[in-house]
């Protein structure tokens, strides 16, 4: 009887060592993954001083005030107790800011490469998407940017629990930081169709506002990326909103409530990014959905009843 205890208590020791240890070794990867350095020299793109483009860099970057705030000084982006706090960047160049004294290369890397000024991995910055911008509209929104009055607004610095860094060390949180799926040899001298109301042009408004990383390529939606996010619906034409009117489409953007007049979370439907532009960019993106096929057959049967 004994010895079945003995080695009953060095088989449940052992099995706490190992866990313990791979719970380290999870942690260790997450952590890891923030401090590395990467040395990203961005091709260069030309800032623009003229006021229609810094006031077309305003409407282009106001799809980044739903993380960094209404006036893009920053904000708590997350907080919970039992995972941590995540505050987004004040991006008005004060003093004491994570952007305090970037350069428009500094710029470039961190909305095209998710890394910043020390070239360390950005967590949650949707590069894989903004990076897609156009060199124009790239240089417009930085104009923007340079622009601002700084801010003089502080934040605690990030923090999580050890079980959330075991937790996105083990990817349970998803792909946190975009670095590592941009092709960053690619995204450099880009260019965009002419303004229009095109399915062409649509097809740019979808690429850079990311609506395929929720709605998934063919839009028919599904399980949200984001693990509080409800699930995403079916955008295309097999789905309720793919049916929409082009009016309808226009309006859902400029005031966020859809035709039967629920008003949409914008924490999980960012409408505002696009609803701040002009309706034929709005259109375009309505006309790049309706040339695409329904996602759904049997949701598309439904839709047309």
């Amino acid at each position: 009887m004994k010895k079945i205890l003995k080695w009953t208590g060095i088989t449940l020791l052992s099995l706490v060592l190992l866990v313990l240890l791979a719970s380290w070794i999870l942690a260790s990867k997450f952590n890891n993954k923030f401090e590395k350095v990467y040395d990203l020299q961005p091709a260069p793109v030309a800032i623009p001083t003229d006021s229609a483009s810094v006031e077309r860099g305003r409407m282009l970057a106001v799809g980044c005030t739903g993380c960094h705030g209404s006036d893009l000084g920053g904000k708590v982006f997350f907080d919970d107790p039992n995972i941590g706090v995540l505050p987004s960047s004040n991006l008005t160049r004060a003093a004491g800011s994570e952007t305090e004294g970037y350069t428009d290369e500094d710029f470039v890397r961190a909305i095209r490469h998710a890394v910043n000024k020390k070239g360390h991995p950005l967590m949650v910055m949707p590069s894989e998407s903004t990076g897609q911008m156009s060199d124009e509209d790239l240089g417009c929104v930085i104009a923007y940017l340079k622009s601002l009055p700084p801010i003089d607004r502080q934040f605690e610095k990030r923090h999580f629990t050890y079980m959330s860094q075991v937790m996105a060390g083990a990817g349970l949180f998803g792909n946190l930081s975009p670095y590592d799926i941009i092709e960053h040899d690619k995204v450099k001298n880009l260019t965009a169709p002419p303004i229009s109301n095109s399915a062409e042009y649509g097809e740019y408004m979808v690429r850079v506002h990311g609506c395929k990383s929720c709605h998934n390529p063919n839009f028919g939606g599904g399980k949200s990326p984001d693990p509080v996010s409800p699930p995403v619906p079916d955008i295309s034409t097999s789905g309720i909103a793919g049916n929409w009117t082009k009016e309808e489409f226009i309006s859902f953007f400029k005031t966020g409530k859809t035709p039967d007049g629920r008003l949409l979370n914008s924490q999980f439907m960012p409408y505002e990014g696009l609803g701040a532009l002009p309706a034929v960019e709005i259109e375009s993106v309505y006309n790049y959905i309706q040339s695409m096929p329904p996602a759904n057959q049997t949701g598309k049967k439904i839709a047309e009843k």
